[in-house]
C-alpha cells in the first residue's frame, strides 16, 4: 500500500537500485537476506557479513566534502526481528562512527545494517532534518502501519519513502 506525501507517490513500490549498477554487491545481499526471513531461518554468517560489507562499500565511496566540518543528513534501514529505520545527521568527521554505534546499538536488538544513504555534505543540515522529520511525521498521521519510536526511529516506513521525503526536503 504506497503510502503518499502530498500529491507525490512516494514510488515505494519500486527498486531504483535495479537501475543502478554501482549497487549490484548491496542489492545480490540484501536480496539473499530477504530470501532467509521469507524461509524464516536466520541468515548465515556469511550472509550478514557480505550485507555489511556492502552497506560500508556504499558508504566508503562518499566523496569527502570540500570544506571539512559541514554536516550530513543520513537514513539507515535495520533488518532484524523488527526492522526499522533512523534519520538523523552528523558532521561530516564524525559520520562513519556515528554509524558504527547505530551499528552496535542494532546489534543488542539482534538487527544489522540493512541499507544506508547519506547525503553530500552542506553547512548545517539541522533545518533539513527537522523538515524531513516533520514530513515523516505526517506518514505516521496517516498510517496505522506506520510507527514513530523516539524521536528519530520508525517502524514499517520504507527506506525509499524516508530517502524520497530527504530528497524531497533537500532543497527548501
Amino acid at each position: 500500500m504506497p503510502v503518499f506525501f502530498g500529491d507525490l507517490p512516494d514510488f515505494s513500490d519500486l527498486d531504483f537500485r535495479k537501475l543502478d549498477p554501482d549497487y549490484d554487491a548491496l542489492a545480490a545481499a540484501q536480496d539473499r537476506m530477504r530470501r532467509a526471513r521469507d524461509r524464516d531461518v536466520s541468515p548465515t554468517m556469511e550472509e550478514v557479513q557480505g550485507l555489511m560489507k556492502a552497506c560500508w562499500q556504499r558508504i566508503n565511496e562518499l566523496r569527502l566534502p570540500e570544506v571539512p566540518g559541514g554536516d550530513r543528513l543520513y537514513v539507515l534501514a535495520f533488518e532484524g526481528p523488527h526492522p526499522y529505520l533512523k534519520v538523523g545527521r552528523s558532521k561530516d568527521l564524525e559520520l562513519k562512527s556515528r554509524i558504527v554505534k547505530h551499528e552496535h546499538d542494532a546489534a543488542i536488538q539482534f538487527s544489522i545494517l540493512f541499507d544506508a544513504w547519506v547525503s553530500e555534505s552542506c553547512p548545517d543540515a539541522y533545518p533539513w532534518e527537522q523538515r524531513v522529520l516533520a514530513r515523516l511525521d505526517k506518514v505516521v498521521a496517516a498510517s496505522p502501519y506506520v510507527t514513530k519510536m523516539f524521536e528519530e526511529y520508525y517502524y514499517g516506513l520504507s527506506f525509499h519513502q524516508a530517502v524520497l521525503a530527504a530528497e524531497m526536503e533537500q532543497n527548501l
